[in-house]
């Protein structure tokens, strides 16, 4: 193909690509609130395992109404990202011997397994585990001291002692139960020692707060603005199922001859760091999340290791 010809096949390819992301971005903005119950689900059980308000937070007045945009557009790109690399693939293709062309057109159905199996590997292990580290890392941070040292006594006097009444014995009691009693008529309250919630029965069901001992309070919550969870789990998402792709960039190298499986693995420790600084870049500003990162795609660079070796030998084989 002349380079014309290239041009134009890039403009086609490129038109074809940017179609299919229109599309899908405007399906997910249509199911955007199905999307967002599903995107909202790990960090509700993480919180709720923990004793946390299991709610996310709206910190400005138009949050809802860009979080559906924001849902349709990220949403739309991760969801058409197989047609996007099987338009790449094409395009690659096309510029290719017929020999190698035989081959590459095999890598789109592969790169589309490995990008939706690193979406999933996010969502289903990385995502519950990193929720669960900072959320559990907050309730570990220390409980100060609230009564005031004697420099803050001239300014914050402590005098609840003489503005309270004495404490004294009390006339009524709560009762103390083991999970949610039947038939409780509305009005009853009770705490339910299962799970340490003060509850009370009403016409619409039971309502209950979350009680904690005044010793281990925590003075940090757990509360997640919906604007920046959005935007975290959306860019884990993408930087996951685009880091899986390595294993399909290796073997395309070594099936195209650009480098051998011996120059691969004499750079493994540039590969290592370069992984580790591209997990940094394409993740939010957390250790653990680069970490889960970057071990999958070592491990994924190593298995494209794995089938080059075999293609080199294959090649050995055919010249014998």
């Amino acid at each position: 193909m002349s380079f014309g010809d290239h041009l134009e096949e890039l403009r086609s390819r490129l038109i074809r690509a940017l179609i299919g992301v229109a599309l899908c971005a405007g399906l997910s903005l249509y199911f955007a609130g199905d999307l967002l119950s599903i995107l909202l689900q790990p960090a509700l059980v993480v919180l709720r395992a923990h004793d946390q308000p299991a709610n996310i937070q709206i910190l400005s007045p138009p949050d809802s109404f860009l979080i559906y945009l924001k849902i349709g557009l990220l949403c739309g790109l991760i969801i058409s990202m197989p047609w996007v690399l099987h338009q790449v693939w094409l395009f690659v293709a096309s510029g290719l011997y017929a020999h190698e062309r035989r081959f590459v057109r095999r890598f789109a159905p592969v790169s589309i397994v490995l990008f939706l199996g690193g979406v999933l590997f996010m969502y289903f292990i990385v995502l519950p585990i990193v929720l669960n580290f900072f959320v559990a890392f907050s309730l570990r941070i220390p409980m100060p001291d609230v009564s005031p040292n004697w420099v803050q006594a001239w300014f914050v006097p402590d005098d609840a002692a003489t503005t309270q009444p004495a404490a004294g014995p009390l006339e009524t009691s709560i009762p103390l139960v083991s999970g949610t009693p039947e038939d409780a008529e509305p009005g009853t309250v009770w705490v339910d020692t299962e799970v340490n919630r003060l509850a009370i029965q009403t016409p619409k069901g039971v309502l209950s707060v979350r009680m904690e001992g005044t010793a281990d309070a925590a003075p940090v919550n757990s509360q997640f603005g919906l604007n920046f969870y959005v935007s975290f789990i959306l860019s884990l998402a993408l930087a996951f199922g685009l880091a899986f792709e390595v294993p399909v960039l290796v073997v395309f190298l070594v099936l195209t001859n650009i480098v051998s499986v011996k120059a691969l693995s004499s750079s493994r420790r540039y590969v290592i760091f370069g992984t580790t600084i591209a997990a940094a870049i394409l993740t939010p500003p957390d250790v653990v999340s680069q970490v889960l990162l970057a071990i999958p795609v070592v491990l994924l660079f190593e298995g494209g290791l794995f089938v080059g070796r075999m293609i080199e030998r294959g090649r050995e084989q055919e010249r014998r």
